[in-house]
């Protein structure tokens, strides 16, 4: 009895797990397709799939806006954003990168979209 429970709590745990990891998500290869310039339907076209989210914030007089994607690592996932200023591609990566890239304002709309998910607070 104790094992066939064991094994069904394992099942499910299992389940849960790889469910999880189902969602639309993006990979490292698919990557060097990108060029900045890039319109966002071009990116979606050449990734192949929409983005999780979208948010537009101002910075000064600068408008970013940012895409939010999965990127599956081959371990886990984790957030990936892409940015656009002026509906181009400017620059992507996951928020470790964006605060390592010398665009001031740029990092800073980063931590407002991180900060107001979409949903919550301000816009």
């Amino acid at each position: 009895m104790i094992d066939a429970l064991l094994k069904w709590m394992t099942s499910l745990i299992l389940a849960v797990a790889v469910a999880a990891c189902a969602g639309p998500q993006i990979y490292h290869p698919q990557l060097s397709a990108l060029d900045k310039g890039l319109a966002r339907a071009q990116v979606i076209e050449r990734l192949s799939l929409p983005p999780l989210s979208e948010r537009q914030v101002t910075v000064g007089k600068r408008v970013f806006e940012f895409d939010e994607y999965r990127m599956n690592n081959g371990m886990h996932t984790e957030a990936y954003f892409l940015a656009y200023e002026h509906e181009r591609l400017v620059f992507w990566g996951y928020v470790a990168e964006y605060r390592r890239q010398p665009d001031v304002d740029l990092n800073l709309g980063l931590s407002m979209v991180l900060r107001y998910p979409v949903g919550e607070g301000k816009r």
